[in-house]
């Protein structure tokens, strides 16, 4: 028998079991909801370093019943890019897979209904500062039809790379499968977008699980002996259908690791909705 496995089999049905008695503990108790005792985090840190997975967080330990929301995605096609780029300048189109490519002067934009991506290739970039280029960014952003409220955003400046990200929001939770970004570094101008253009809730409400029985659940696909190192675990919605217009967006617990990588775990039923 293969001893180092059926080990690890033991620690997962283990932990996977006394989530299931936290997860009912709690239910029975709703009135009163069940904080982590320190004897609670502590096994739970154990169980997770046994599999090397780093914990260096907190644990949310505060959520309520959340319903679905109905997305549908901005549209990005061939009228708008002829309205708010090209305006009557001579230009090259063709295809290639399900884009649309409009080549001008020494731009390049792309967009397949609900994507839109621009490339400007210019010497001028070299010479500008990160503020400039920062600049640069926003007044694209403005000038062409292209700014959002609904959003976060984030800054990025390495040595002459300068990139500024918008991450959509609704009512304090986040929403992944949609962004704007753009980056300017010393051989062009780079800039793309997919976002969603309406978002509402329904009515229905659903209990969602435990981020416990989330970061358990790294347990199941961790192949691999590499420390896995965890800096946030967030409650918001995600939508995993890069080409569809519109649909539903679940309600989902997002693992962020020190490398960049996110997890989504479906708040409603503990499965995986993508690991990358």
């Amino acid at each position: 028998m293969n001893w180092s496995k059926a080990k690890t089999v033991m620690i997962i049905t283990f932990a996977i079991l006394n989530v299931l008695l936290y997860l009912t503990i709690a239910k029975m108790n709703k009135s009163e909801p069940y904080i982590l005792s320190g004897n609670d985090l502590h096994s739970l840190k154990k169980v997770l370093l046994q599999n090397n997975i780093i914990l260096k967080t907190t644990i949310p330990q505060k959520k309520e019943p959340l319903p679905l929301i109905k997305v549908t995605r901005e549209i990005f096609d061939e009228d708008f890019v002829l309205e708010n780029f090209i305006k009557g300048q001579k230009y090259g189109k063709y295809k290639e897979n399900r884009y649309t490519i409009f080549k001008f002067e020494d731009k390049t934009i792309k967009v397949d209904g609900v994507s839109f991506y621009y490339f400007e290739r210019s010497d001028k970039f070299k010479n500008m500062s990160s503020s400039q280029k920062e600049e640069y960014i926003h007044n694209f952003i403005n000038s062409h039809q292209l700014k959002e409220i609904n959003g976060q955003v984030e800054k990025i400046i390495q040595g002459k790379k300068v990139a500024i990200k918008y991450f959509q929001t609704y009512k304090d939770y986040f929403i992944d499968g949609g962004w704007i970004e753009g980056k300017i570094d010393d051989k062009g101008f780079e800039f793309s977008k997919c976002w969603f253009g309406s978002v509402a809730m329904e009515k229905a409400k659903k209990d969602v699980i435990d981020a416990v029985y989330a970061l358990l659940k790294l347990v199941e696909i961790k192949r691999d002996t590499k420390p896995m190192v965890i800096n946030e675990i967030k409650l918001g919605y995600y939508f995993n259908w890069s080409n569809a217009t519109k649909g539903e967006a679940v309600p989902v617990w997002r693992i962020t690791t020190e490398e960049g990588d996110k997890y989504y775990v479906n708040a409603y039923t503990g499965n995986f909705e993508e690991g990358k």
